[in-house]
C-alpha cells in the first residue's frame, strides 16, 4: 500500500472512531465565568477567548515517518448577540498531491447556566461538516448546539500534518485573549527559526528532553513538496527542544485607519524548517534566499518553459508593429492589447494553471497566465520585458523567503536605468499605474537565465491631486464658484475605478455627499478613458451659507467644503504602523473674491509642519491679494508611506494641528 494512501486511512478511521472523544485540558468552567456579562478591558467586546490551549509535537508511523500533532483546544464567553458568530468554528488543513492535513478527535460543549445550575450540551457528530474550498485547502466547520447571550463554548481537535511545517502560533484574535498557552516540541533532527509577527513581547520557556523512537524514516522535503528515493531502518536517539508560550489579556486585533493587511500585524510566532539531518553527516538545508526563491519560480514547469513558445503571438505582434512606430507606443499597444483579450479570473497566482495559448483563445486566466502573455508579448516586440513577482497586500509581508512568500506576477522592463511596470489583470492600469493591490514591500524581476534583481514597486508612481477653486464671496455670506482639480498617476486611477463601480445618479449623490453639497452644476469629467494621462473633473457650486454673518462682520473658512474636518487618528494608542498606501502630493488653491464693502480684519497664521524624519509635510498659507482677493494655497506631502508605530502619537498631533490650521477663519468687517 502507497504510504500516504495507508496515513490517510488511518487517520480518517481515527477520525470517525474519535470524533467526539471528551479531552479538555482545561479546568472546569467556573460559576463566575457563566455570571460574565462584560469584560472589563474591553467593553466593547461582543465575546472572548478565555483560553487558548495547543500542543504541537512530532510522532512517528511506519506508514510516512515524522509526522506534526497539533492538539487545540478553546473556550470562548459569548457576551452579546454579536458574538454568538464566535460559536462557529472553521478548520482549514491543507493538501497537495496525495499528502493531506487531516482533523480528528473533533468534540464540543456548550455550558449554559440555567436556574443556578450547569447545563451541558455535547457537540453531535451530525453537526461538523467537511468540504473543499480550494484546490490545496479543505476545511472541517461546525457550530456549537444551544448557545445563547451568556454561554461558554468550548471544543478541542487534533490536526494531524505529513508535512515539516509547524502552524503559526496565533496569539491574538478579532476578540481579546484572556489567557493563551502553547507548546512546541521540536526533536534535534529538525532545526526551526522563529520570529515574531506584530509588536509585542513574549519569551518562550525552554527546556531539552530526551526521546528514543524505533523507525524507518523516507526522506522528504519541506513543506508541500515529498521525495521518496531513500529510506533508512534505525533507532533514533535525540533531544526535543521544548518551547512554552503563555500571555495574559491579550488585546483585540481592530481595524485602523491607513492599515495595508490587518494580518501583518496580529500576535503570532512563525515557526520555519531550516534543516534536517536524520543521519549524521547527511543534512539537508530547507532555508534559502530570495533569490533562490525566484530562480525555483523560473524553473518551475509552470512558469519559465511558457515564455519559450510563443508562436501564436505571431498575428499580434505584426499588428502592433506596423501600427507603432516608437517604443512608447508599441509598450503601451501591447498593454491595451492583452487588457482587451484576457480577463482576470480573481486568482492570485505566480504559477499558470492552463497553456497560455489556451488561456489567450478562451480570454480568461489568473495573474500569472494574463502577465506571462504580457511578458512573451513585449519581448515579440522586441523589448527586455521580464515577469516580476511579488507578493500582494492580502499575501501579507513573508518573514521567510518561501515559495508562499510571492503570489502574484506582473510585467517589467529595465531600459536606461529606468523600470516600466505593467498590469494587465487591471482594464483601468496603464504603464507604471497598476492596481492597489500591488504595491507591498518589493518585487522580485527574473530574467531569462533566472537570475532575479530587487524592484522597489513604488519607484514608478508619482501620484498627486491639485484643485483649483475660484469664488465670489456676496456680502450675504453666500459663495458662488466653480472647481478643477487634476488627478495623477494612481490618484487618477483610483477615482476611475470608484467611477466605474456607479450608474451617473450614485455618482453624482456620492460626489454631492463628498463635498458637502446640497446640488452643483456643470459636472465635467475629461481623460475618463485615457488611463494613462491625468484626470480632470470640473464643477460649478452655490453656497447659501459660505461664511457666518455676525453684525457686520463675516467669518469663511477659505478652503470651504476642501478644508478637513475630522482626524482619522482616533485611538490613544496604535499597535501597527501606519501605511498611506504610496507617496503622493496634494494641493489646493482657492481664490475667493471678497465683497466691495469688506475688508480683511484678521488672517489666520501661515504654518509649516513636518512629519517625524521627513516623512511629509504640510503647508498653508492665506493672503490677500490686490483688489480684495483672498488666496489659500495647501500643499499636504506624504513621501514615506509607512510611518512606524512609535510615531504616531506625533502623526495624530501632527493631524490635529493640520485640521485646527485648515478650520481657522478670515474675519471680514464691513467698511
Amino acid at each position: 500500500m502507497d504510504f500516504r494512501r495507508g496515513i490517510a486511512s488511518l487517520f480518517l478511521m481515527l477520525f470517525f472512531q474519535a470524533a467526539l472523544a471528551q479531552g479538555s485540558k482545561l479546568k472546569p468552567v467556573s460559576e463566575e465565568e457563566l455570571k460574565m456579562t462584560v469584560y472589563a478591558k474591553d467593553s466593547a467586546a461582543p465575546a472572548i477567548y478565555l483560553n487558548k490551549y495547543r500542543e504541537t509535537y512530532f510522532d512517528y508511523t511506519e506508514e510516512d515517518g515524522f509526522i506534526i500533532v497539533n492538539e487545540y483546544t478553546e473556550r470562548i464567553k459569548i457576551l452579546n448577540k454579536t458574538g454568538l458568530d464566535y460559536a462557529t468554528k472553521k478548520i482549514s488543513s491543507y493538501k497537495r498531491d496525495q499528502d493531506k492535513e487531516l482533523i480528528t478527535e473533533v468534540w464540543g460543549k456548550t455550558h449554559n447556566l440555567e436556574n443556578g445550575m450547569v447545563d451541558i450540551e455535547k457537540l453531535e457528530k451530525s453537526a461538523i461538516f467537511e468540504r473543499e474550498v480550494s484546490e490545496h485547502f479543505d476545511e472541517t466547520a461546525f457550530t456549537m448546539p444551544n448557545v445563547q447571550v451568556g454561554s461558554v463554548v468550548e471544543w478541542g481537535y487534533k490536526l494531524i500534518s505529513p508535512f515539516y511545517k509547524i502552524d503559526d502560533l496565533i496569539l491574538q484574535e478579532d476578540i481579546p485573549v484572556v489567557d493563551y498557552y502553547a507548546r512546541i516540541a521540536t526533536p534535534s533532527p529538525f532545526t526551526f527559526s522563529r520570529m515574531r509577527r506584530g509588536f509585542f513581547d513574549i519569551k518562550p520557556e525552554e527546556k531539552v528532553e530526551h526521546r528514543t523512537l524505533s523507525m524507518s524514516h523516507y526522506q522528504k522535503g519541506a513543506f508541500g513538496y515529498s521525495t521518496h528515493a531513500s529510506r533508512y531502518n534505525q533507532v533514533m536517539s535525540f533531544t526535543e527542544i521544548i518551547a512554552e508560550y503563555k500571555k495574559n489579556d491579550i488585546p483585540a486585533l481592530k481595524e485602523e485607519p491607513y492599515i495595508d493587511n490587518l494580518q501583518n500585524y496580529r500576535m503570532s510566532i512563525v515557526y520555519e524548517l531550516v534543516s534536517t539531518e536524520f543521519q549524521k553527516g547527511e543534512k539537508k538545508e530547507y532555508a534559502t534566499t530570495w533569490e533562490k526563491v525566484a530562480e525555483s519560480i523560473f524553473k518551475h514547469p509552470d512558469f519559465g518553459p511558457h515564455l519559450e513558445n510563443t508562436s501564436y503571438l505571431f498575428e499580434i505582434v505584426k499588428d502592433i508593429k506596423e501600427n507603432n512606430t516608437t517604443d512608447e507606443a508599441k509598450i503601451d499597444a501591447a498593454l491595451q492589447v492583452v487588457k482587451s483579450k484576457l480577463t482576470w479570473n480573481g486568482e492570485y497566482r505566480v504559477l499558470v494553471d492552463n497553456n497560455l495559448r489556451k488561456v489567450l483563445k478562451e480570454g480568461v486566466g489568473n495573474s500569472a497566465e494574463i502577465n506571462l502573455i504580457l511578458v512573451a508579448l513585449l519581448r515579440e516586440c522586441g523589448f527586455e520585458a521580464n515577469p516580476v513577482v511579488i507578493s500582494t497586500k492580502s499575501n501579507g509581508l513573508p518573514l521567510f523567503p518561501t515559495l508562499e512568500g510571492f503570489n502574484y506576477v506582473i510585467a517589467g522592463i529595465r531600459s536606461m536605468g529606468k523600470t516600466l511596470l505593467l498590469d494587465a489583470t487591471e482594464p483601468l492600469s496603464a504603464v507604471n499605474i497598476l492596481p492597489g493591490r500591488v504595491y507591498n514591500w518589493t518585487g522580485r524581476m527574473i530574467n531569462k537565465n533566472g537570475i532575479s534583481q530587487e524592484i522597489n514597486l513604488y519607484e514608478t508612481v508619482a501620484p498627486s491631486s491639485e484643485t483649483f477653486v475660484t469664488a465670489q464671496l456676496q456680502k450675504d455670506g453666500s459663495l458662488e464658484g466653480s472647481v478643477l482639480q487634476r488627478l495623477v498617476s494612481l490618484e487618477a486611477l483610483n477615482f476611475r475605478q470608484a467611477h466605474a463601480l456607479h450608474n451617473p445618479e450614485e455618482w453624482r449623490i456620492r460626489e454631492l455627499t463628498r463635498y458637502g453639497l446640497e446640488s452643483f452644476n456643470d459636472y465635467e469629467l475629461k481623460g475618463l478613458e485615457k488611463f494613462e494621462e491625468p484626470l480632470y473633473k470640473s464643477f460649478s457650486f452655490n453656497l447659501d451659507k459660505a461664511a457666518d454673518q455676525v453684525g457686520d462682520k463675516l467669518f469663511i473658512s477659505p478652503l470651504i467644503f476642501l478644508k478637513l474636518n475630522e482626524n482619522p487618528f482616533k485611538s490613544e494608542v496604535r499597535q501597527y504602523p501606519i501605511n498611506f498606501d504610496y507617496p503622493f502630493v496634494s494641493e489646493i488653491l482657492v481664490n475667493i473674491q471678497i465683497p466691495e464693502e469688506y475688508q480683511v480684519v484678521t488672517l489666520p497664521k501661515d504654518v509649516n509642519l513636518a512629519i517625524p524624519f521627513d516623512a511629509g509635510n504640510f503647508t498653508y498659507t492665506i493672503k490677500e491679494q490686490e483688489g480684495g482677493m483672498l488666496q489659500a494655497k495647501l500643499h499636504f506631502e506624504i513621501k514615506q508611506n509607512l510611518i512606524p508605530t512609535e510615531y504616531y502619537q506625533l502623526l495624530k498631533e501632527f493631524y490635529r494641528l493640520r485640521i485646527e490650521k485648515e478650520n481657522e477663519k478670515v474675519v471680514l468687517e464691513k467698511v
